[in-house]
């Protein structure tokens, strides 16, 4: 691919698409439309909704303001239309966009909730749909929260879809990761939970390619975790391999520790046991913990064959301040990492093993940034 396309979303009132040229390491302006406000997740879905070479395709995003909003999207070259738009009463952190294209979960973090909403034959939210709030229970309700400043109550985040059709969404303030089920056309349930440690918190999920493994980026104890989905433990907890992501710039006293907070945790499809975890607020650790870094971390870590044991891991240093927003290109040559507070958008390069990070292009004036996706 000579020229990569990214669309760029945060808390800004535009979308906008950023063209990236690899031979000159250029990224320029390539079109720009009006958003709701703060458009801080997007989705781009394949197929079914969008198939092949479409001249026009549909994409997804959430609205972090009164409570959240689902936005549906069409984008037609270079410019977007916003079709459709649904409360979501919760705080919407976080979409989903099901394999099947039937609609879209979205989770509230601070509501505790999640919501569905299905997707018309033209791309569009239904504007019809009951689409009832799933409020999750607060298991912690009348007891000590490990971690009570972070675990006052239930905040849902990243869900994840199995093979066979399972979400998996979790839950910082439980320390859970909820099985949720559909029920009829825009219904959800619980149908069980994953266990994360006490105080841990998890934040974003990924499934193996053969379903048997889900790992989990912890956002309050900053690890990665495997649990392991064919376990018949009722709850299964995770497996004994875990890796810290953390970077070893960071002080170890537990102050410092536990003001980092993960992001984001990504797969690399050219390289499916190589996964990345994002870093946030390094630069603003308590001057006593001051590492005078200039940007937050990306931790590259590698998996077993067998996929149920972390390795090595390894750490890349962006020029990104609250490194929020990481997508890996679908070819997965290139990663963009952006700074929701200073740093601007970079773009790098992955290497031959996807381990291999070096520098491909950046502009430090693209901020307020949350999240991208490689059109």
């Amino acid at each position: 691919m000579s020229l990569y396309k990214i669309l760029v979303g945060g808390y800004r009132s535009v979308y906008e698409i950023f063209s990236f040229e690899p031979s000159t390491s250029k990224v320029k302006l390539a079109g720009s439309s009006p958003a709701l406000i703060k458009p801080t997740w997007i989705e781009l879905p394949g197929s079914p909704i969008n198939k092949g070479n479409s001249e026009e395709r549909y994409l997804y995003t959430v609205s972090d303001v009164d409570g959240g909003s689902a936005v549906s999207l069409k984008l037609k070259g270079d410019d977007i239309e916003i079709t459709g738009q649904r409360q979501c009463y919760g705080g919407a952190v976080h979409i989903h966009v099901m394999k099947d294209g039937s609609g879209i979960i979205l989770s509230n973090f601070s509501g505790g909730s999640a919501i569905f909403f299905p997707i018309d034959s033209n791309g569009a939210l239904s504007k019809t749909s009951a689409s009832p709030l799933l409020k999750l229970p607060f298991v912690y309700e009348g007891q000590t929260a490990p971690n009570p400043k972070r675990q006052e109550a239930c905040h849902a985040h990243n869900v994840v879809e199995g093979l066979d059709g399972k979400l998996y969404l979790s839950d910082l303030g439980t320390d859970r990761i909820w099985i949720i089920k559909r029920e009829g056309e825009s219904g959800l349930a619980i149908d069980g939970w994953l266990q994360a440690p006490p105080g841990s918190g998890p934040r974003h999920s990924l499934i193996s390619e053969d379903g048997k493994f889900l790992y989990n980026l912890t956002e309050v104890s900053n690890e990665i975790l495997i649990f392991p989905l064919d376990s018949t433990a009722e709850h299964p907890e995770p497996l004994p391999s875990k890796v810290s992501v953390i970077p070893p710039s960071v002080p170890s006293d537990p102050a410092a520790q536990a003001h980092m907070n993960a992001a984001q945790l990504f797969f690399n499809p050219a390289h499916p046991g190589v996964v990345y975890a994002s870093n946030r607020l390094e630069l603003t650790l308590p001057s006593e913990f001051a590492t005078g870094e200039q940007g937050d971390a990306v931790a590259i870590v590698k998996l077993n064959a067998a996929g149920d044991e972390l390795g090595e891991v390894k750490w890349v240093r962006t020029g990104c301040n609250n490194l929020r927003g990481m997508r890996v290109s679908p070819d997965g040559k290139y990663v963009v990492v952006a700074g929701r507070v200073g740093g601007g958008l970079e773009i790098w390069s992955t290497g031959q093993d996807g381990t291999d990070w070096k520098l491909a292009g950046k502009d430090e004036t693209i901020d307020l940034v949350t999240d991208m996706t490689w059109l």
